[in-house]
């Protein structure tokens, strides 16, 4: 009787041996593995609100990109960089002019000693409030061409750059109109306008005249937009 039982156990035990056998040395399903596949290339699509145009560096001296487009506006630069004719002195409304910027305020200086001191003593010192001015109105004051559009009014007439109701205070229309090039010659336009009529008033050089006024300023920023895409700047950046 133990003996039938002993037998009994004994072939349970190696019936589960073979049955452990089978599930250890079966075929295990193996996953399927595809090549890796390189990631594509991403295009360099430079994110809003990042602008590399420095504006500090654009003014920095004579020979500043931002500087010699202001000349070329003014007809003293060509646009290789190298100056005019006119750059060496010229006649305009009864004054001389002389350098990058025309100046009429320069006395007996060279073109070159001219440049240096319109750049240090009229244009640099207005960087800051032009700055404080762009953020004021919540426009980026490192962008190209509001930068461009400001010198440029204000080298041909500080009164329109700076007074009342000038570029720096019409800026703010810009945050919902947008920075482009019809409308920054608007801008400039408008800020001939008499603060009190709206009119233009003390424009002599162009009678008063809206048509000959706007295409004076369509023509000096065309030139601008001219120039500075010749260097490779981006004009019109995304903000």
């Amino acid at each position: 009787m133990r003996f039938s039982i002993a037998i009994a156990a004994l072939l349970v035990a190696s019936q589960a041996a073979c049955q452990n056998k089978i599930r250890i040395t079966g075929r295990v399903p193996v996953e399927s593995r595809q090549p890796a596949q390189a990631a594509a290339p991403i295009s360099p699509i430079a994110p809003a609100g990042v602008i590399s145009f420095n504006l500090a560096d654009a003014i920095d001296s004579p020979k500043s990109t931002l500087i010699l487009a202001i000349g070329h506006a003014e007809g003293t630069i060509n646009l290789d960089g190298s100056p005019t004719q006119a750059y060496y002195g010229h006649g305009d409304s009864g004054y001389r002019n002389v350098g990058v910027f025309s100046c009429i305020s320069c006395g007996n200086r060279s073109p070159e000693e001219a440049d240096k001191y319109f750049l240090e003593n009229k244009l640099k010192p207005m960087r800051s409030r032009f700055e404080d001015a762009a953020r004021g109105a919540l426009l980026p004051a490192n962008h190209p061409m509001l930068a461009a559009a400001f010198f440029v009014l204000f080298t041909q007439s500080p009164q329109a750059a700076t007074d009342r109701k000038g570029f720096l205070e019409r800026m703010g229309g810009l945050k919902a109109l947008g920075i482009s090039s019809e409308n920054l010659i608007q801008l400039c336009v408008d800020s001939y306008r008499d603060p009190d009529t709206n009119r233009f008033q003390d424009v002599a050089r162009f009678n008063n005249d809206e048509s000959q006024i706007r295409a004076d300023q369509r023509r000096r920023l065309k030139n601008v937009e001219e120039f500075l895409s010749s260097k490779g700047i981006e004009l019109y950046p995304r903000y």
